[in-house]
């Protein structure tokens, strides 16, 4: 193992983003479903990392088994409504968790907002009980403007409350 990284299970992370991925943990563990997608994770037979990424690019690149994540990239949903980028990351967390085989059929369905079938089973499921759990705004489409937040668990800019 780097020494610039450390391991929760079969989970990568990079050393520096540690406590912002603890932050962001400790935050979404508060929802039992997405508790559980960080635990299947954490335990999968298949190694996973976290790459931080600092351009807005929440994305889960399923050949590198990678996960991208900006810890403060918060979303503003099509309604109107926030997302913190705590919540971006559990979104890309339950796309690692899916099985290859079920993760690739799922993509290759285009669905109208969700864009894919996959997207849909992410939105409308673990990211939307999440939202509700903690308090920040479900989504009903795959699309959204990312701003810029003080930390993973904030949804207003660094002017406002979090």
């Amino acid at each position: 193992m780097n020494a610039s990284t450390v391991r929760y299970g079969s989970l990568r992370i990079p050393l520096p983003a540690q406590r912002a991925i603890d932050e962001a943990f400790a935050y979404l563990a508060r929802d039992p479903v997405v508790r559980s997608v960080i635990e299947r994770l954490e335990r999968s037979r298949v190694g996973h990392r976290i790459a931080i990424d600092h351009r807005h690019d929440d994305s889960y690149l399923p050949w590198s088994h990678t996960i991208r994540w900006d810890p403060t990239s918060a979303l503003r949903t099509t309604d109107g409504g926030r997302q913190s980028p705590a919540l971006g990351l559990a979104h890309e967390l339950d796309h690692a968790v899916e099985s290859e085989r079920s993760f690739d059929r799922l993509q290759a369905i285009t669905i109208t907002r969700y864009d894919t079938a996959e997207e849909r089973r992410v939105i409308a499921g673990s990211e939307r009980h999440a939202a509700r759990t903690l308090h920040e705004s479900a989504r009903r489409d795959h699309d959204g403007v990312s701003y810029r937040v003080a930390g993973p668990t904030k949804r207003y800019p660094s002017t406002g409350s979090g």
